[in-house]
C-alpha cells in the first residue's frame, strides 16, 4: 500500500497491455498511467464518499476571480490552476476553448490567453515521458525545445491555435547534454513582439522580457509630448502614473502583452503644471 497511485496504475496498465497484446511501448504505458491518475482519483473519492449514508458531501472550493482593469486581464484560480485571459478575448474563441480543454490535464498549472488565437500553456510534467507526450500533442520536435534555467520552452500549435509551452522544472528530467540552452525562445511571444516594436524608438534605454506575456520598458523622454506618446501607445491613463523620486512608473498593454513602463526623469518634466495640464499629464504629486 506504500506505492503511489500512478505507480500502481502503471503496473495495472502494463498488465492489461500485455494481456490484450496491445502495441504500447514503455513510454506510452507511462503516459497513459499518468493520464488516468486524475480520473481514477476522482472515482475513488466518489466511492469513499458514497460508502456511508452519513458521509459528508465533498465540495470543490469556489474559483477565485480577480479583474485587473488597468491591464485588462481577468485571472481565475481554481483547483491549482491559474487562468489569465484578456478582457477583449471571447470565451468562445479558439484559444479560450483550447485552454478549457487542456486544463483537464493534471499537468497544467496555468493558461494565458492574450488573444483568441494564441495560448500560453504552463505545465509541470513529472516524467520525461509525460513531457514528450505534450510535445507530440502540440506537434513539437525535440530539437525545437530550448532550456532556460530549470524550465523548458517550445512553440507548437493545436486546433489552429499557436501554443507557447513552458515546462516548469522540466530541465531536471533531461539527460545531461540532451537539451541546448535557450536564447531566443521568448521573442516569439506577445512580449517578444512588443519588445521588437518599442526598440525602434530612440528614447528606449531598456526592454526586458519578464515572461511570455510581460515586458519591462525603460524610457528617457525629453519632453511632455514624448512621455504622453508612450502613455497613449500603451493605453495608460495618466492618472495611474506613480512617481517615486525621479522615476515615473505605470502599467499598460500592447498587442496582448503587459508592459511595465518606467520613465526616467519624467517627474522633472511634470513640474511645469501649466504645460502638464495642456498635455493632459497632471503630475500626481501636485494635483
Amino acid at each position: 500500500m506504500n506505492e503511489t497511485l500512478p505507480h500502481r496504475l502503471h503496473g495495472r496498465v502494463q498488465d492489461a497491455a500485455a494481456l490484450l497484446a496491445l502495441p504500447l511501448d514503455a513510454r506510452q504505458i507511462e503516459a497513459l498511467a499518468l493520464e488516468l491518475t486524475g480520473p481514477v482519483r476522482a472515482l475513488i473519492a466518489e466511492a469513499v464518499a458514497a460508502a456511508g449514508e452519513d458521509a459528508p458531501v465533498a465540495y470543490m472550493p469556489a474559483p477565485t476571480v480577480a479583474v485587473d482593469e488597468q491591464t485588462g486581464v481577468t485571472t481565475t484560480e481554481y483547483a491549482g490552476c491559474t487562468t489569465r485571459i484578456a478582457d477583449d478575448v471571447d470565451y468562445d474563441s479558439p484559444a479560450a476553448a483550447l485552454a478549457a480543454q487542456l486544463r483537464r490535464h493534471h499537468d497544467v498549472r496555468a493558461t494565458d490567453i492574450p488573444t483568441g488565437s494564441y495560448l500560453g500553456l504552463t505545465i509541470r510534467p513529472r516524467t520525461l515521458a509525460a513531457w514528450q507526450w505534450w510535445l507530440a500533442k502540440l506537434g513539437i520536435s525535440d530539437d525545437a525545445v530550448t532550456v532556460q534555467g530549470t524550465h523548458a520552452y517550445a512553440v507548437g500549435a493545436l486546433d489552429g491555435v499557436a501554443v507557447h509551452l513552458c515546462g516548469e522544472d522540466t530541465a531536471a528530467l533531461f539527460p545531461d547534454g540532451a537539451m541546448r540552452p535557450g536564447l531566443d525562445v521568448d521573442f516569439d511571444t506577445p512580449a517578444g513582439n512588443a519588445r521588437a516594436l518599442v526598440l525602434r524608438q530612440p528614447d528606449v534605454t531598456s526592454a526586458v522580457i519578464v515572461d511570455a506575456l510581460t515586458l519591462e520598458v525603460t524610457v528617457r523622454a525629453t519632453s511632455l509630448m514624448e512621455w504622453g506618446w508612450w502613455l497613449h501607445q500603451l493605453n495608460i491613463d495618466p492618472a495611474r502614473v506613480e512617481i517615486t523620486g525621479d522615476i515615473a512608473t505605470a502599467t499598460g498593454s500592447k498587442d496582448g502583452a503587459v508592459v511595465k513602463l518606467r520613465g526616467e526623469g519624467v517627474p522633472d518634466l511634470l513640474t511645469d503644471r501649466a504645460a502638464a495640464r495642456l498635455a493632459g499629464l497632471i503630475a500626481p504629486a501636485t494635483t
